[in-house]
């Protein structure tokens, strides 16, 4: 499993203290250094599940003393798997989709502050993958939105409903890696009278938990420390008065 240091667990959020009414402003919401790192535990609990499933039937086939017997727990553990995988997947996917947002909220709020003694240099978000672009896919028209209007292009929502037609291979006289199953391995085609490809269903292929897990952390990776370089180069201004308005590090 991937490591991950959520850098704003550590920080606090900016305080904006109206003298002239009194009123108070807290950037970005309090919640948000609550339920970053809540979220990143989430995924992590996620994996942890999918190891506690993989693990007893991966080691019966690592075990197993010939090819027929390796043939017979790969399979057998290809079958118990998929409900659990299917779990985690979307689990994964859906945790994964929420602290996302997350940064996407914090990061909009950071850039809100709108005095201008107050601003430095935008740090840009991270740009989405393919990878990641997938993962939001697989959310939209396999979890969230599946057989339903938002999902206008009808080969994508005939895909969304392929769940359990996973992948699993092995090459001859080796043990298979159940930490390979593939999801959404297959496109829907549609061709034309003289077979030719017109049409085909969008991408959707995971090669696996730990794959997808990788892949995902790296990017919310590279989103956290944005937003903690973010934040910490307009704290590196305070405290400071401006007019009305004092902005301190809130200090809790």
């Amino acid at each position: 499993m991937s490591t991950t240091l959520c850098r704003l667990a550590s920080l606090s959020p900016i305080r904006c203290l109206n003298t002239k009414n009194n009123s108070c402003l807290i950037i970005p919401n309090p919640m948000l250094f609550v339920d970053i790192p809540l979220l990143w535990k989430f995924l992590e609990l996620v994996v942890k599940d999918w190891e506690q499933a993989v693990v007893p039937k991966q080691n019966a086939i690592d075990s197993a003393s010939n090819d027929n017997e390796r043939e017979f727990y790969s399979l057998q553990g290809f079958s118990a798997l998929q409900p659990y995988y299917l779990k985690c997947l979307f689990s994964y996917v859906f945790f994964f989709i929420a602290l996302n947002n997350a940064y996407d909220k914090f990061h909009a709020e950071l850039r809100g502050l709108s005095n201008p003694s107050l601003r430095v240099k935008c740090i840009k978000k991270p740009t989405p993958t393919s990878y990641i672009e997938k993962v939001k896919k697989i959310r939209d028209i396999s979890i969230a939105h599946i057989i339903s209007e938002e999902e206008n292009n009808p080969l994508n929502v005939e895909a969304s409903l392929i769940w359990q037609s996973m992948i699993f291979s092995r090459k001859n006289n080796e043990a298979g890696d159940l930490n390979k199953m593939i999801f959404g391995g297959f496109k829907v085609v549609l061709h034309d009278s003289e077979g030719n490809i017109i049409g085909q269903s969008c991408d959707l292929e995971i090669k696996g938990i730990y794959e997808m897990d990788i892949q995902c952390r790296e990017y919310l990776n590279r989103y956290d420390n944005i937003c903690a370089e973010y934040l910490t180069s307009i704290q590196a201004k305070l405290p400071i008065t401006i007019n009305d308005e004092q902005y301190i590090i809130n200090p809790y």
